[in-house]
């Protein structure tokens, strides 16, 4: 009888102790990687004039900040055949089918953004509308009613 009094006293003794670990080892582990993700993302331009996207890529031709996608087209050496011809050749999207390709202003360069569909990935090919290279590959993925969604890191 006396050892389960004493057994009792050190479990109420204990239960306060464990209680407070359960709580704050989960909340010490998020904050941690909650700090570590926010100190990743990208920052804005120090001078505040420009706010620099994600991703950060320099395109060959300079694209005017309000320009319509007539003004943009003028301006493109690249045809839209032929920015999707270049886009597919690379091996990440190859055998995928193209959805869209419109000529965009992004980050202050002049790119085609090629829309492709290869099995159940969405992409988003990035192709500079001066040299027909490949500036960078945006990887989503289809969701139920078809539309896509960016992996997000």
């Amino acid at each position: 009888m006396e050892w389960e009094v004493i057994r009792m006293k050190t479990w109420a003794k204990m239960l306060p102790i464990l209680a407070t670990a359960l709580v704050l080892i989960p909340a010490i582990f998020f904050a941690v990687h909650a700090q570590a993700s926010t100190a990743t993302a990208p920052t804005a331009n120090p001078n505040n004039d420009v706010n620099e996207q994600y991703p950060n890529y320099t395109g060959s031709i300079k694209a005017p900040e309000n320009a319509t996608e007539q003004q943009l087209a003028t301006l493109a050496k690249i045809s839209p055949d032929q920015a999707k011809a270049s886009a597919l050749k690379d091996p990440t999207v190859a055998g995928g089918t193209v959805t869209s390709v419109s000529i965009d202003n992004e980050n202050g360069n002049l790119v085609y953004s090629v829309q492709i569909i290869k099995g159940s990935t969405s992409y988003d090919v990035k192709v500079d509308a001066g040299t027909g290279n490949i500036l960078f590959i945006e990887q989503g993925i289809e969701n139920e009613i078809g539309t896509a969604e960016n992996i997000e890191d």
